[in-house]
Formats: C-alpha cells, sequence, structure tokens
C-alpha cells in the first residue's frame, strides 16, 4: 500500500448497492471520517473545497484526506473496511462500480505521501494502492504502507498482497515486511519477517450481561518478540478496533516503556441486528503511529449472547473450535 497515485481497484463498499460511482453519478457516498484527533482536512472533489474534518463527514468518490501534525483519521468504508490515517499525509480515495453477473466494486486509493494502516473485507472487491514508489495489489488484506521521501515501507499481517516497482513484482505473505525501497530496488531482495507483535488477555473472555447492563472488561497489552515471546520495550499509542460497535474505547490508551498497557472497554449488550456476529467480538490493539511497521496488531476473542433466532455458529474463546448453538 504505498501511493503515488493509488490508481487501481480497491473494490469495496459491497453493501446494498450503496458506495460508489455508479451509472454515471459522481457524488456517490464511499465512506465516513471517524475517530478524528489533531488538525485533518478533505479536499473535497465534487466543489473543489477544502473543509474541516470531522467526525461522521461523509466522503465521495475523489475526496483527499490530509492529515496534519500529529493527527489521525479513520476512513470506515461502507462495508466495514477501514483505513487509519497517521500523521502528515495525503490520501485520496476513489472507486466505482463493475458492471457484469455480479456486482463489484473497485476502491482506488492514491497516497501521495504519508503512511495509514488498512483492513479491506473480503467481499468481491479488488483493491489497488498506488504511491510514487509502488503500486499494491490486494484483497482481503490487513497491511501497513509508508511513503516518505522517495522511499516506501509495506507491512502485512493477514491476506496476501502484490507489490511492484518500476523493476520488481512480488507476493507478500501475512507475516512480511518490505522495508524502505526505492522505484528501482529488487524487491524479492528486501523481503523480512514482521519480527514484533501485540499481545492481548483478558480475564474476563465470556460475557453475560447480567440484567442486561453493559459489562466492564480489562484487556491487558503487551509488546513482544514474535520468535522469543519475550516482552519488548517500548512506548507508543494505541488504536483499538472491533467487529462489534458496542464498545466504548478509553480516549487515550498508550503502551509505557515497558511495551504494556491495562486498557479498559465497557462493552454494550448485543442486539437483534447482533445475530450476524454468532456471539463472536474481536477486539484488535494496533501502534497508532507510522514508524510501527514491524509490528503486527494483536487479536482477542470475546463471546456474547447470541439473539434468538436461526442455528449459528459460535467460536470458543479459549479453544478456538467451533459448534453450532441455538
Amino acid at each position: 500500500m504505498i501511493s503515488k497515485w493509488i490508481s487501481a481497484g480497491l473494490a469495496l463498499l459491497l453493501l446494498t448497492g450503496v458506495g460508489i460511482i455508479a451509472h454515471g453519478q459522481e457524488e456517490e457516498i464511499i465512506a465516513s471520517l471517524q475517530r478524528l484527533s489533531g488538525p485533518v482536512s478533505v479536499l473535497q472533489a465534487r466543489t473543489d473545497d477544502t473543509v474541516q474534518g470531522r467526525n461522521g463527514l461523509l466522503l465521495r468518490a475523489g475526496d483527499t484526506v490530509i492529515t496534519g501534525a500529529d493527527a489521525r483519521a479513520t476512513i470506515k468504508f461502507r462495508n466495514g473496511s477501514e483505513v487509519r490515517l497517521f500523521p502528515n499525509t495525503n490520501f485520496r480515495v476513489e472507486a466505482k462500480e463493475r458492471e457484469g453477473r455480479e456486482r463489484l466494486f473497485k476502491i482506488n486509493l492514491l497516497m501521495k505521501l504519508g503512511s495509514f494502516w488498512g483492513n479491506f473485507v473480503k467481499r468481491r472487491q479488488v483493491v489497488s494502492i498506488n504511491t510514487p514508489t509502488a503500486t499494491i495489489g490486494i484483497k482481503g488484506t490487513t497491511l501497513r504502507v509508508v511513503e516518505r521521501d522517495g522511499q516506501a515501507r509495506v507491512a502485512i499481517t493477514e491476506g496476501l498482497i502484490e507489490v511492484s516497482n518500476d523493476r520488481d513484482k512480488i507476493e507478500l505473505q501475512a507475516g512480511q515486511r518490505l522495508p524502505n525501497f526505492t522505484r528501482t530496488d529488487t524487491l524479492a531482495d528486501k523481503v523480512e519477517d514482521i519480527p514484533f507483535k501485540i499481545d492481548l488477555k483478558s480475564d474476563k473472555r465470556d460475557l453475560k450481561f447480567p440484567g442486561d447492563q453493559p459489562e466492564e472488561v480489562f484487556i491487558t497489552v503487551q509488546l513482544i518478540d514474535i520468535k522469543s515471546g519475550r516482552p519488548v520495550r517500548r512506548s507508543g499509542p494505541l488504536y483499538l478496533r472491533s467487529n462489534y460497535d458496542k464498545i466504548d474505547y478509553p480516549t487515550v490508551a498508550n503502551l509505557d516503556a515497558r511495551g504494556f498497557a491495562r486498557v479498559a472497554l465497557r462493552i454494550a449488550p448485543p442486539e437483534p441486528a447482533d445475530a450476524k456476529l454468532n456471539g463472536n467480538v474481536f477486539v484488535w490493539a494496533l501502534i497508532d503511529q507510522e514508524d510501527a511497521d514491524d509490528t503486527a496488531e494483536g487479536r482477542i476473542l470475546f463471546t456474547i449472547p447470541i439473539p434468538e433466532g436461526q442455528e449459528r455458529i459460535r467460536v470458543e474463546a479459549e479453544t478456538g473450535e467451533t459448534k453450532r448453538v441455538q
């Protein structure tokens, strides 16, 4: 995900026809801004005006999001994919619908400079990210991309991507990264394993919500060396996310000098629409800054009651096994 003029397809937004340039309509909403901090602005393609970014601001094809020093912003696509922009980033989003027997959406991400972390869901989509240094083609993938001073860095923790520059083209697999490379480097010579990851633990994993009230859950976060399992001493801000939209996160969460944090989450009980989660709530944590492409995000699973309805599949929090529940 490196961006020069991210021009390629990122077919997202496969939700009920929302979201993209379809049939000549150039003002379709494709995403929204969320969880902003610091100065964020949006250059709107349809008016050529620059507006101040704010939580809930809708994004259309061709809009460019610009983060200032110490600023961050999340772009949340209609199908659940999201991109977390770090400071001093210029990031443009375009999208269009490919016609055919099955609806397929393309989203083009163009990053002139800056850095981001992204999670792209697997739903009949094609994604391509371009930077001045490289082009990245992805499907369902979790990765980081940095573009600075004529060099790029890419790291992937889930899925598979194809990275190309003017000289070479390679596939990068989960757990691998490309440290600083230029447009003319041989990419195959640059591939490394990601050395660190975030480990998440909690004493409470099976949530019951007695009295239909929210539950408070504490998770411990530790940065560790993947090979040795030993703690790594490094401080930094944390970004928390989930597949469940009824979680309150702390305003600020940081790893201390030991690479450790204890974070409180407030989780509300499920509603009927949450039956689609099959009782499985995941929480992810990642380092919320540009220089963390050497660190994989962590994940923890909580189980919640499944609202009444059809037969569902649940993943056991402790064993990872699946079982049918009613």
